[in-house]
C-alpha cells in the first residue's frame, strides 16, 4: 500500500495513540489532540487541513464521558458535533476521506435487545449517544467518502507513550492490585475490543466501501461473566468472590453490535472472551 497522508485527532487519546503508533512507520501521520487544535474552531481546522491536505481524516477525538455530557450537553455539542462538522468541511474541501469514529452507545436507549445492525433504528437515551448520531448524520451530507466506524468499547493494557482508559482487563487489574472489590453487573450486555484486532484490520476495514459499519468483537456474556473470565486469564480465578460483587442495574443494558455487514466483507474478529485472554497473553501480565 502506497504511503498515505493522514490527520488524526484524539491523538492523545486510547484508540488515537495507539493507532499513530501503528501507523507512523508507513504512512505520514499528522497527530493532533485538544492541545494542538481546537476541533471546533472552523478556520483553524480549515487552516490546518489545507496546509497539511490529507489524503484520509481519522476523527477520534470526542468528549466521551457519558456523565460529563450530560451535565454539559453544550460542550458535548460543541466537540462532538460542531468539531466533527468543522473537520468534514475541511476535509471535503481538499478531497480526503473520512473515517468518523462512533459508538455503540446511540443504541443506549433502544428497548429490544442486541445485537444492533447498522439498519436499525437507533434510540440514544445519553447526551454523548445523541450527539455521535447527529454528528453521524450532519457529516453523511457533507463528506464523499466517508467511514462510519461504529466501536464496540475497546480495551487493552498500558503501552509507553499511549493514553489509557478503563476497559475490562485494566480495571479488573487495578482492583486486585489496590485490594478493593469490583461491581459488575450481570444484566450489562456489550461486546469489547481489543484494541489491536481492531489495529490489525484496520485496512481491511477501509477496503470496504465508505459507509456505516459495526466494528469489533462480538459477545453474549454479560459483563460480570467477562470480569471471571479475565481473573482466569490473570491466571487468579479462584479468587473471583474475593474481587467481584454481582450487581444489576435499573434496567437490563443491552449494546450489542451485529457485525454481519464487516463479515460478509470479509472482514472478522475474535469474541471478546478470547480476545481478552490474548491480550493478557501477549502482554504478559499477572498480578
Amino acid at each position: 500500500m502506497a504511503s498515505r497522508r493522514i490527520l488524526v485527532t484524539g491523538a492523545a487519546g486510547f484508540f488515537g495513540s495507539r493507532f499513530v503508533r501503528r501507523f507512523a512507520a508507513t504512512d505520514e501521520i499528522l497527530a493532533t489532540d485538544v492541545g494542538d487544535l481546537d476541533i471546533a474552531d472552523a478556520t483553524a481546522v480549515g487552516a490546518v487541513v489545507s496546509a497539511f491536505r490529507p489524503d484520509l481524516v481519522v476523527h477520534a477525538a470526542a468528549v466521551a464521558a457519558t456523565a460529563f455530557c450530560d451535565a454539559h450537553p453544550d460542550v458535548a455539542r460543541r466537540i462532538n458535533v460542531d468539531g466533527a462538522v468543522a473537520l468534514a468541511r475541511a476535509a471535503e474541501a481538499v478531497g480526503a476521506g473520512f473515517v468518523l469514529i462512533s459508538s455503540e452507545q446511540v443504541f443506549n436507549g433502544n428497548p429490544e435487545p442486541g445485537p444492533h445492525a447498522e439498519s436499525d433504528l437507533a434510540v440514544p437515551d445519553t447526551v454523548y449517544g445523541a450527539t455521535k448520531l447527529t454528528a453521524e448524520a450532519e457529516l453523511a451530507a457533507i463528506v464523499e467518502k466517508l467511514w462510519v466506524l461504529r466501536f464496540t468499547w475497546l480495551f487493552g493494557l498500558p503501552e509507553r507513550g499511549c493514553g489509557m482508559s478503563p476497559g475490562v482487563p485494566w480495571n479488573i487489574a487495578l482492583a486486585l492490585l489496590a485490594g478493593r472489590r469490583l461491581a459488575e453487573r450481570t444484566d450489562e450486555f456489550r461486546g469489547i475490543t481489543y484494541v489491536h484486532d481492531l489495529l490489525d484490520r484496520f485496512d481491511a476495514i477501509l477496503d470496504c466501501p465508505p459507509s456505516t459499519y459495526h466494528v469489533g468483537s462480538a459477545n453474549d456474556l454479560s459483563r460480570f461473566e467477562l470480569a471471571k473470565l479475565t481473573l482466569d486469564a490473570f491466571g487468579v480465578g479462584d479468587r473471583a468472590e474475593e474481587v467481584l460483587t454481582p450487581v444489576t442495574g435499573a434496567k437490563r443494558r443491552d449494546v450489542r453490535l451485529s457485525h454481519e455487514k464487516l463479515a460478509r466483507a470479509g472482514v472478522t474478529f475474535p469474541p471478546s472472551a478470547e480476545a481478552i485472554a490474548r491480550c493478557v497473553a501477549e502482554f504478559r501480565f499477572t498480578v
